[in-house]
């Protein structure tokens, strides 16, 4: 076994520790876990080759310093984002990509077939990974409904993840045809396959299923390709800029439209009412499409910062999301990873990474119409079939903000990449292990620290369901680095530690909460608490009606701000105007009813208590009319 043959059975040991690595005791068990583990095998790797004195190679190609310009002005972004954390590791994660694709295509451009069985064996070891928890969850279900189904996850969080997942790797295990000789490891690939598009159905991940029509497609249309290649040797250019063109218009107009004729435009509440809409509906994901694009006409040239998504999307009010809005769902993705980039990179960041999408869709196209090597031709029709169905996924979800994605997503680049550049190639000098090692090194750091927020984060939310607020306090401050501000949902740690010091009587609750908008300005449940502790604390009236209206507009059907407001009006002796705030709640006996026979959709595992507490929300505000009413009379 030669020397390239180790390095390789190394890296992918690393590729599988990455990616089916998981710990319990985080708040989000799988992504922080992961990006450790990547950052700690690229960090290993880049040190034994600044030992070894190894000069990496990278594709000489346009298409690939495009993906650099897009992933440096992703970075850029860091020093306009609201919340600088989220933006720092966004930036770390998306760093993945260039560096794996910088060491695969080293190794396929060194010893191409051992690297491409190695990633065969690779994927076959974790697709095992996957199906295995995957199918014990599915004989747990009682049902094939959509809310039972969310509870198969394998080990990637969420269902679609997984379908995704299951979807990326079946490109390396088609790969057995062009790779292997041997029938058995051939019929083994068909079988895993075949597997793999089965358990995508049984998850009803229709997004993973659209993409994998896409793919076969795709595949065919190559195929018949090979039949006639000598038709598509010209037009390379005019066939790079009508599809980015389309695609561009596609994204910023196009589906605009879409999202716009497909979302409620009426305040009356039972217009809103009819479109509560469910996780399985295309319905809610247009909502999030429309809401996206106000980010986009706010900061049209800068986007508002990787990974900032979250921070700004309530901007655009919660009105008609009726899990965001009614129930305490916080979205952290917009389920369209392109309409991500708008919104956080501006259309100049989108612009770039359409025309890298594009130009290595269409260069590998043509790269292959050249070779007349049928296994080489199929192995790339099978790769490039597989991530032009990853795109069309990405459409309908976000599953480049798992780790585990970002690294197959990287390898199938770096293939494709090598299809088009495997005979012009450009050699680094030994110096970039230096540049690599740190980026790696850098990423391990703030990975660390992330870990820590996420571990004490999770500990912390076990306290705060016992009620131990000195515990909360405890964690909450633990948790708290400069590189980990918010929770993974996009709750800020410090709108934590304001609950736990104003449960304990802490005067310095107000501060917490202050420090809890200046990371999310618009997280209603802060906005809320703020708004009381600016009343009661401070005793500013004015700021108080500031931050507690801002928290209704954000969210129309969220109660406690109503309620709040009302109080401190009746407190003031202002009834009318406690009465015109009151007004304004829409929560009536038909309400009531409804969310309570949706509380088994949300919140299967304690349903009865989520009743209780509707209940107790109804009693609440007819509690406060009865309030009102007496103070009127007087």
């Amino acid at each position: 076994m030669n020397s390239h043959t180790i390095r390789t059975a190394c890296i992918a040991l690393g590729i599988i520790a990455s990616c089916v690595i998981w710990l319990p005791d985080l708040y989000d068990k799988f992504l922080i876990a992961r990006f450790v583990a990547a950052a700690a095998s690229l960090a290993i790797l880049f040190l034994f080759a600044l030992i070894g004195k190894k000069r990496w190679r990278i594709p000489d190609t346009p298409v690939f310093y495009i993906y650099l310009l897009f992933t440096l002005f992703c970075g850029c972004s860091i020093l306009w984002a609201t919340n600088t954390a989220e933006a720092i590791f966004a930036f770390s994660t998306q760093l993945l990509t260039p560096l794996i694709i910088i060491f695969i295509f080293s190794l396929l451009s060194t010893n191409r077939h051992v690297t491409q069985k190695a990633l065969w064996i690779s994927a076959a070891i974790i697709f095992g990974v996957y199906l295995f928890f995957a199918v014990i969850q599915l004989f747990h279900v009682e049902s094939f409904s959509f809310e039972q189904l969310y509870r198969v996850s394998g080990i990637n969080g969420h269902k679609n993840l997984l379908a995704a997942m299951l979807f990326v790797l079946s490109a390396f295990l088609l790969t057995a045809f062009p790779l292997f000789e041997s029938k058995l490891l051939k019929g083994l690939s068909v079988f895993m396959f075949a597997v793999a598009i089965i358990v995508i159905i049984l998850l009803k991940s229709r997004a993973v299923l659209l993409g994998l029509i896409v793919a076969g497609i795709c595949f065919g249309i190559m195929i018949l390709m090979c039949h006639c290649k000598k038709h598509f040797h010209r037009g390379y250019h005019l066939t790079i800029i009508i599809p980015i063109v389309l695609v561009y218009a596609f994204i910023t107009v196009g589906l605009r439209w879409f999202a716009d004729r497909s979302v409620p435009h009426t305040s009356e509440k039972s217009e809103i009412e009819h479109n509560m809409l469910s996780t399985s509906s295309l319905a809610e994901r247009c909502l999030l499409w429309d809401k996206t694009y106000h980010i986009a006409d706010k900061h049209p040239l800068t986007g508002c910062g990787l990974g900032n998504w979250q921070i700004h999307f309530p901007d655009a009010g919660l009105e008609g999301l009726y899990r965001s809005d009614v129930w305490n769902v916080n979205f952290t993705k917009p389920h369209n990873e392109y309409l991500g980039v708008l919104s956080e990179t501006g259309y100049f960041g989108l612009l770039l990474y359409i025309i890298f999408l594009v130009s290595m869709t269409v260069g590998v196209f043509f790269a292959l119409c050249k070779t007349q090597n049928q296994k080489e031709f199929l192995f790339g029709a099978i790769v490039l079939s597989i991530f032009v169905g990853g795109c069309v996924n990405a459409l309908f979800d976000f599953p480049n903000s798992r780790i585990e994605h970002v690294i197959w997503m990287g390898i199938l680049m770096a293939n494709l990449l090598h299809i088009i550049r495997q005979d012009q190639q450009k050699a680094l000098g030994k110096g970039w292990n230096v540049v690599f090692l740190s980026v790696a090194l850098m990423s391990l750091t703030i990975g660390g620290f992330r870990l820590k927020g996420d571990r004490n984060t999770f500990r912390m939310q076990q306290a705060l369901k016992a009620s131990d607020w000195k515990a909360v306090e405890r964690y909450g401050h633990q948790a708290l680095s400069v590189f980990y501000t918010i929770d993974p949902v996009g709750l800020p740690v410090q709108w934590y530690l304001g609950k736990a010091e104003k449960q304990t009587g802490n005067p310095q609750a107000i501060n917490s909460f202050r420090k809890a908008y200046h990371f999310a300005p618009y997280c209603k449940e802060n906005l809320n608490d703020l708004g009381l502790a600016e009343y009661y604390t401070a005793h500013d009236l004015e700021k108080a009606e500031l931050y507690l209206k801002e928290a209704i507009r954000i969210s129309p059907n969220y109660l406690y701000p109503y309620l709040n407001l009302a109080y401190i009006y009746l407190s003031e002796n202002k009834p009318q105007k406690a009465k015109a705030v009151a007004d304004g709640i829409y929560f009536d006996e038909h309400k009531r009813e409804v969310i309570k026979a949706d509380a088994i959709y949300f919140e299967p595992f304690n349903a009865e208590a989520v009743r209780q507490k509707i209940d107790a929300d109804y009693e609440a505000t007819q509690m406060l009319y009865m309030a009102i009413f007496k103070k009127m009379k007087k």
